[in-house]
């Protein structure tokens, strides 16, 4: 059974005669009857029964009508909705990203965007650290990513740096450093230190040792806290030094007696950037999505 034994049937059911049905279809007479009588064939039922001039529809014919008529109308739909995502105009983006980059502001203003131009188009976002959205990517889990660091080289993934972040020490506002303008790396001798776990960010973390190292210190991490906000309230309470960039010093100090200071010879620096699957860069909703950051991140170079 095909679509078109469905849209004959109904022509027919409609007009009440096989005639005129063959002229709103601007087909001829003979094929539609063949194509009817295949339809019956194929149901093991007469749908039609011959009344005056014309034909009415048989008791299992007015059953098959209503369901004739909902998958016409469900096809159509379908016809529709796929032009439509074709267009961009309806379908569900998938934005894995990295909590920090709140602090940036660029997020937000990208999916503010995005929603305004697509308003029918589902938006989900999903936390995810830098390290897990490439496989995350690759198993079509998420539509684009946002995180830290460029991905190690992938044929199957693109990216683009976005902003660089510079990575500062956060202290409490009553600790012996924090009316100092600038530290260096040798100011933090034996302080205690709150930080994320180095599965959050390898690369990250393994570049911070290796910058003390290369000052001959020791960084002592004292105590590992994967929630950002436990993070924040332990520094401010006095618990610890920890790592934050500096995009970050607005919602770190505003209540929480906490201040950011800048380590002149701590030269490690976060780069924000956008990742996408090489396959989806011609789907127009992660096309569009791109575009927007794009735009976006080019006005705030201006």
């Amino acid at each position: 059974m095909e679509l078109r034994h469905l849209r004959y049937f109904v022509a027919v059911a409609e007009a009440e005669h096989f005639g005129r049905a063959a002229e709103q279809l601007h087909i001829s007479q003979s094929p539609l009857s063949r194509q009817i009588a295949q339809l019956e064939e194929e149901i093991g039922a007469k749908l039609f029964v011959a009344s005056g001039r014309g034909v009415k529809l048989s008791h299992a014919g007015r059953s098959f009508l209503e369901g004739a008529r909902a998958t016409l109308a469900r096809a159509a739909r379908a016809v529709e909705d796929a032009r439509e995502a074709a267009q961009g105009r309806i379908g569900t983006v998938v934005i894995g990203f990295e909590g920090g980059l709140a602090y940036s502001g660029l997020l937000p203003r990208v999916v503010q965007m995005f929603r305004a131009r697509h308003p029918r188009v589902e938006v989900r976002l999903v936390p995810l650290p830098s390290e897990e959205q490439v496989a995350a990517l690759r198993d079509g889990k998420i539509s684009i990513g946002y995180g830290y660091h460029p991905p190690v080289e992938n044929p199957l993934v693109r990216f683009r740096v976005l902003f660089r972040d510079r990575l500062s020490v956060g202290m409490s506002k009553s600790h012996r450093l924090a009316t100092r303008r600038t530290l260096r790396i040798a100011d933090l001798k034996n302080e205690r230190f709150i930080w994320s776990p180095r599965k959050r960010s390898p690369r990250l973390y393994d570049d911070v040792i290796a910058a003390f190292r290369a000052h001959g210190q020791t960084l002592e991490i004292a105590h590992e806290e994967a929630d950002g906000e436990a993070l924040v309230t332990l520094v401010a309470s006095g618990e610890g030094l920890s790592f934050f960039t500096e995009s970050a010093e607005p919602f770190i100090r505003v209540g929480v007696g906490a201040v950011l200071k800048r380590v002149r010879d701590l030269d490690v620096v976060i780069l924000g950037c956008s990742m996408w699957r090489a396959t989806d860069e011609e789907d127009p909703l992660v096309r569009s999505l791109l575009e927007i950051t794009n735009s976006e991140h080019s006005a705030r170079e201006v």
